[in-house]
């Protein structure tokens, strides 16, 4: 069985805790997962848990290669029972299971119990989701994320000093040189990364310290969520050169959800309303840019559309707002685009020749931001949360 470095780790691997970060295609969802149905395989009656953000990302991402490429090796085929697709539980002759499972809180991770554990991009989770899952496994918990930027296993994992898991973690960092998987154009496409943040991030592994981004809190999903609280919706127009941004944006408790649903250029109002209904909006208020003249065209065709909130110190209070939440957005190249390059504007002091970072962003290359931003912001002086 052909695996990566970091699957001959984690079988000398004595830590309760493991943490795989990795950068772009480096293989440690694959590695992770071998490690998990070798030791099925060779220790009888083991439970193993994999979970991430919910069933149906679980389905595109983990489950899905472990059944396309674990499931059908040899060496692992012969030893598997069966697969309930129902339940999403792989069974093996020797009483041994591993269940692919979707809860949708911290209430729900409460209670079961397990051998091994593997929370699947563990930064889309709370802190609390895996530590109530933690407590309950009893020989490894296994976490891997990209690491865009510092969330809670840096804070509460990785930092020296906590007793709670003092001895007991363990972190490997890997990047694409260590997938025997790649091709040649693709190990070529991330070693030729000209920006020296985003190859810090995507091509070596390392956190994030991308410097100035705006948004740089906002992590990936595959998909919009079902349980929202509310659903609301931002528009900044382009015109006959720049792209017209309309974003769906989901509201819950501290948290906002934000996809892309059009980035077009110079699209007309009947475009907008035709698009927003395919996507299923009804009557979500919907706040936009101020043009009028647009905003008339688009009530006549009997869309709720607002003009976002706007005035002295907005742009400055606007980005503020977004980034005292905990946002996510739909994956999304173009929206990642804008993400990985939105910054603030920065100058050299004459004095020290030292960069200075403003808190002027810069301008262009941020309509799915700025959509997002007239959403959740204007919102706000709706809703209390």
């Amino acid at each position: 069985m052909q695996t990566g470095p970091l699957y001959s780790k984690l079988k000398t691997c004595d830590k309760k805790i493991i943490i795989c970060q990795g950068g772009g295609d480096a293989g440690k969802t694959s590695d992770i997962l071998k490690f998990l149905a070798t030791d099925s395989i060779e220790t009888p009656n083991t439970i193993t848990t994999v979970t991430g953000m919910d069933l149906p990302n679980l389905r595109k991402g983990a489950l899905l290669i472990f059944q396309k490429y674990i499931e059908p090796l040899p060496e692992i085929r012969m030893f598997i029972k069966s697969f309930n697709d129902q339940q999403n539980i792989y069974k093996f002759h020797n009483g041994s299971f591993i269940q692919f499972s979707g809860f949708g809180n911290e209430l729900d991770a409460r209670g079961s119990e397990r051998d091994n554990l593997f929370i699947n991009e563990c930064n889309t989770k709370p802190y609390m989701f895996f530590w109530q899952l933690n407590r309950k496994t009893r020989r490894h918990s296994f976490l891997d994320y990209n690491p865009t930027s510092k969330f809670w296993v840096h804070d509460k994992l990785l930092q020296p000093g906590n007793k709670e898991f003092e001895g007991k973690v363990t972190r490997f960092i890997i990047d694409h040189r260590h997938n025997p998987f790649l091709s040649k154009e693709d190990h070529e496409a991330y070693e030729n990364i000209s920006d020296p943040d985003l190859f810090r991030v995507y091509s070596r592994g390392l956190t994030g310290k991308i410097k100035g981004l705006i948004f740089g809190h906002f992590r990936e999903i595959e998909r919009f969520p079902d349980d929202c609280n509310e659903i609301i919706y931002g528009i900044d127009f382009g015109y006959t050169n720049d792209q017209t941004a309309l974003v769906k944006i989901g509201i819950k408790p501290r948290q906002r959800f934000c996809e892309l649903l059009c980035y077009e250029p110079g699209i007309q109002p009947e475009r907008i309303y035709e698009i927003l209904k395919a996507s299923g909006h009804t009557s979500e208020v919907i706040y936009s840019e101020h043009d009028k003249n647009i905003i008339i065209q688009l009530r006549r065709l009997g869309l709720p559309v607002n003009a976002a909130h706007k005035g002295p110190g907005s742009v400055a209070a606007g980005i503020s707002k977004v980034r005292g939440y905990e946002c996510f957005y739909v994956k999304n190249s173009d929206f990642k685009n804008e993400l990985d390059n939105w910054k603030f504007v920065t100058f050299q002091e004459l004095s020290s020749g030292k960069e200075i970072q403003s808190n002027v962003p810069q301008d262009g290359n941020d309509h799915a931001c700025q959509a997002s931003i007239y959403g959740i912001y204007s919102h706000s002086f709706r809703r209390l949360d």
